[in-house]
Parts: C-alpha cells; sequence; structure tokens
C-alpha cells in the first residue's frame, strides 16, 4: 500500500478486483445480489436440512440399516472413529442451526472482512472436496478416503454453506453504513 493519492488509486484498484472477483464466483454458485436476508436463510436452511439428513441417515444405518439408503460403510469413510465423527457432526448442525437462525431473525451483524475470509476458505475447502471426489472416481475408487463418495457429496454441501454464508456477510455488510462496517460489534 502506497501513501497518498497514488495509494488511495491503488487501493481502489483492489477493492474492484476483489469486488469484481467475488461477483464472478457468487454468480457462479448462483448466488444473487438481489437476494433477501430470507432468502439466504432458506437456502442455508436447505443445506443444512441436507447435512442433518446425512448425519441422521449414517444413524439409521449404524443401529438399525434399512434397505433404501446405503449401507452404513457409504456413509463412513474410516478417517475418525464413529463415535468422534457424529460428536463433530452434531456441533457442526448445531453451529448451522444457530447461524440460519440469526439470518432469519437478523441478529447477525454482517462484516465484509468475515465474509471474504469464509467465502475463501469456503472455496478451498470445496475444491479439495471437488479433487477429493476426482480422485475417489477416477484414479483410487478403492481407497478408503478418496472412495468414500457419499461423505464427499456432503462435505461439498458443508462447503456450499460457508460460501452462501461469506456471500451473506459480503453482500450485507455492503448495505450497512461504512463506519458499521468497520467495526461491527
Amino acid at each position: 500500500m502506497e501513501p497518498g493519492f497514488a495509494g488511495y488509486l491503488y487501493n481502489q484498484k483492489i477493492n474492484a478486483l476483489e469486488e469484481d472477483t467475488i461477483e464472478v464466483l457468487m454468480n457462479t454458485f448462483g448466488v444473487t445480489r438481489s437476494m433477501t436476508s430470507r432468502g439466504y436463510g432458506f437456502v442455508l436452511m436447505i443445506l443444512t436440512g441436507l447435512f442433518a439428513f446425512r448425519v441422521f441417515a449414517q444413524l439409521v444405518q449404524a443401529w438399525h440399516p434399512v434397505d433404501f439408503l446405503p449401507p452404513y460403510a457409504a456413509w463412513h469413510s474410516g478417517a475418525l472413529p464413529y463415535s468422534l465423527l457424529v460428536s463433530v457432526q452434531g456441533i457442526i448442525l448445531a453451529a448451522c442451526l444457530r447461524i440460519v437462525w440469526g439470518v432469519f431473525k437478523g441478529t447477525i451483524a454482517p462484516s465484509a472482512p468475515k465474509g471474504n475470509i469464509l467465502f475463501g476458505l469456503g472455496i478451498i475447502y470445496g475444491l479439495g472436496m471437488c479433487i477429493r471426489l476426482f480422485v475417489g472416481l477416477t484414479i483410487a475408487p478403492d481407497h478408503y478416503w478418496f472412495g468414500a463418495i457419499v461423505p464427499t457429496i456432503f462435505h461439498l454441501v458443508l462447503a456450499s454453506f460457508v460460501i452462501l454464508y461469506g456471500c451473506f456477510h459480503v453482500k450485507f455488510s455492503q448495505l450497512l453504513s461504512p463506519s458499521y462496517r468497520n467495526n461491527p460489534t
């Protein structure tokens, strides 16, 4: 960052580039600037519901298997012991539900920096899971981690949640005054 007017112009270019990049990626994921807070809440709720389905379906297959769901082994890669996995999934599910509730109730203070971090981490997470899925479908289908297709798909659901929640922060922080945007409480 340069001082003075040149620094100001440089920062304006960087900010415009970041906004253009985020805009392109948001459009890629079907997120529009006109989506309302309730719209974000609704999509986040659907993603949370998909993840909850994954958690409960695996529980069903572990305790009382049914024929219409994939077998337990398809839901579990074995990377973590199941008791630890289901505990972590419960924490993630609780966090997702809290976020959805906050988005619907309007109790979350949007923050562009937080949104950019969430968005970036979600993209990295999603790309990592896309690579995992590709490798599992092509190169290493018998590998315990790469070949675990069902868990990978639900990791993509969680990555989508993180990306969308980041988009929510970026979009709605732009609607706030500049002084509030820089110091959310």
